[in-house]
């Protein structure tokens, strides 16, 4: 009957020096093989400007739309506050407002502010007092309402191209409280207004090649149906397709389990004690099939399915940090005093050049992505 085997666990800093280059070389080039991985990630996911994805950027990709049913452009500039910049990111709506001059706004005021204080005297022209001229803006404004929700409302049904060709678009019958300017409503004084007439007079104006008034407007024109039809596309997110899902998972749980593998299995053989050794070993693996779960479970709809998204950060996170510590660890029992001495310096090189990259090469990046970003809009 042959004796339990009573050989110790073999311990990394008493293998050959040739074995300890070639272990710390491949825990180098994990490590490195992994920042590479994070970096994919900035260009695969984070919106612009941000170096990782935010955690709405991971529901986004995961999950798919979340929130308030995403609008057209058109829409989104007319429903904006008037305080936001007025340009083709903020709002347009002071076009209806502040920002008219068919007629002027101002003008526009005192007119109708003259014309409610002719309505209080039987004996001639007066003049506008205060309450006038506000009575005249609430008016203006409501009528100018009627006019933005008459886009809105045409952009909502699909935005048909008859309407817009026959000048009317009807709201429902059910409407009652919708006021407009006179010129524009219809002829039958139903709810509704003259469509293309009201685009050409608020948006046209300004958005033609021709236009005095703003020559960066002309770049972006709209005096057809096919030009206000750039405008109404409505993108909403959707999650990363099955198939790259499927890729994906594959490609983690073949390669990426290896690695950690490899990387647990020399963390094991380190002189640490097992309390630290056991559940650290095992922890980027562990994770990793959490990790991944969550992928596909975050496709399940409504807030489980968002909840799942959000832990993926999570998840990841800890896949991360156990690397990195299973990493540095080992180097460091691989080798003794002097070899540690040596780590230490290759890695304050390596944070210097890491500062390096960052303020030379990562920053400007994130800035030009930013700028490129809002140039597109």
């Amino acid at each position: 009957m042959s004796e339990p085997n009573s050989r110790p666990w073999p311990h990394l800093v008493d293998l050959p020096m040739a074995a300890k280059l070639a272990a710390a070389c491949f825990l180098v080039s994990v490590g490195v093989g992994y920042f590479s991985a994070l970096v994919q990630l900035h260009f695969q996911h984070a919106s612009p400007g941000s170096l990782m994805p935010s955690m709405k950027d991971v529901v986004r990709v995961f999950h798919g739309h979340v929130g308030a049913e995403p609008k057209s452009r058109l829409e989104r500039l007319l429903i904006a506050d008037e305080k936001r910049p007025f340009n083709g990111t903020g709002q347009m709506k002071v076009a209806f407002t502040t920002r008219s001059t068919d007629p002027d706004w101002k003008k526009a005021i005192k007119t109708r502010a003259k014309a409610l204080a002719a309505q209080r005297v039987a004996d001639g022209p007066m003049e506008p007092n205060q309450d006038d001229l506000e009575k005249a803006e609430k008016e203006l404004r409501e009528e100018r309402q009627g006019e933005v929700n008459t886009i809105v409302a045409w952009v909502q049904a699909g935005a048909p191209e008859e309407a817009y060709k026959t000048n009317e678009f009807r709201l429902p019958a059910e409407i009652k409280d919708h006021k407009i300017e006179t010129r524009f409503a219809l002829q039958d004084g139903s709810p509704g207004g003259k469509l293309k007439d009201i685009l050409d007079v608020r948006c046209a104006r300004c958005h033609n090649k021709a236009s005095p008034e703003d020559a960066n407007a002309g770049n972006y024109p709209l005096e057809s149906y096919a030009d206000y039809k750039k405008y109404l596309k409505v993108e909403k997110a959707t999650a990363i397709s099955l198939e790259k899902l499927t890729q994906t998972t594959h490609v983690h749980l073949l390669s990426f389990s290896m690695l950690y593998f490899l990387t647990g299995v020399l963390f094991a053989m380190t002189r640490y004690p097992n309390l630290i050794k056991v559940p650290l070993a095992a922890t980027p693996l562990a994770f990793q099939l959490l990790d991944i779960s969550c992928w596909w479970l975050a496709r399940l709809e409504g807030d489980t399915g968002v909840w799942f998204a959000q832990m993926i950060p999570i998840t990841g996170g800890v896949v991360g940090v156990g690397l990195a510590l299973q990493i540095l660890l080992t180097l460091f029992d691989l080798f003794k005093m002097k070899g540690r001495i040596v780590l230490v310096m290759l890695m304050v090189a390596a944070g210097y050049g890491g500062y390096v990259v960052l303020d030379k090469v990562v920053i400007p990046h994130m800035k030009a992505e930013s700028a490129a970003a809002a140039e597109k809009q």
